[in-house]
């Protein structure tokens, strides 16, 4: 079961950091969670506000028979994450490839990081950066939200942070990647996602911003065609529901 065995600290740089450094002391589903992050991050290396109130967490896994792509466990903890916040009455939608928004308001990141040793895959690990009962700096409130702010209360961190790693466990990691059935879980994952097919979106590419629409979605790619008719493949980038 993920967190069975639980670690948990005030402070630390970030938690994807921490089991990068300490892996080979833990065993597969340990959880690494911390009151506050100096460095956390997401995709990309992209800094994460991760102050005190918030759920800042990450998992190792040491999949030996299953399936060692990273990103089969960012949509996990993307549908666990959907799923529960569901319970919450809150409706989320999820951001290509790896964000929770509600309202077009970012509310958690989920990073994953596969270790490679001589060639050869030793594990993985998800971080996982969601905003609960922070206060979201002033200059962010037009871009993120907490869970506070949508249910007009506290929540308790503990029970969420089970309720999001028994939802992973139960509903698909055992479920699913123990019999490789990877696509039921693509497909629910790209049932969720805020932009379909034919959708006009912006797209940031560094410091540049252009409109496009969208002609394909695949979890590793998507395919947009730009005001000049020239389809572009997008492996990366910030991808937007044009308003």
């Amino acid at each position: 079961m993920i967190g069975d065995r639980t670690i948990e600290l005030y402070t630390v740089d970030s938690t994807n950091a921490y089991l990068k450094r300490n892996y080979k002391n833990f065993p597969s589903e340990t959880v690494v969670v911390a009151k506050k992050q100096t460095e956390g991050y997401g995709r990309r290396g992209n800094y994460w506000y991760s102050d005190k109130g918030g759920l800042w967490y990450s998992v190792l896994f040491k999949p030996s028979k299953r399936p060692m792509n990273p990103w089969h466990y960012v949509r996990i903890f993307s549908l666990s994450i959907y799923d529960v916040l569901t319970k919450y009455n809150i409706k989320a939608k999820i951001k290509w490839p790896n964000d929770i928004l509600v309202d077009d308001k970012k509310i958690c990141g989920i990073a994953s990081e596969g270790i490679i040793k001589s060639k050869k895959p030793e594990a993985i690990i998800v971080g996982v950066g969601m905003n609960v009962n922070n206060e979201i700096p002033y200059e962010l409130r037009d871009i993120a939200v907490s869970l506070k702010e949508l249910i007009g209360r506290e929540a308790k961190l503990e029970k969420l942070l089970y309720e999001i790693n028994h939802r992973a466990y139960n509903s698909y990691y055992i479920k699913y990647l123990k019999d490789k059935s990877v696509s039921i879980i693509t497909k629910k994952w790209l049932e969720r996602l805020n932009i379909k097919k034919g959708d006009i979106v912006s797209v940031k590419f560094n410091d540049s911003t252009e409109t496009a629409r969208v002609i394909e979605i695949t979890p590793d790619y998507v395919l947009i065609k730009d005001k000049n008719n020239n389809e572009k493949k997008l492996y990366a980038g910030d991808i937007s529901l044009q308003k």
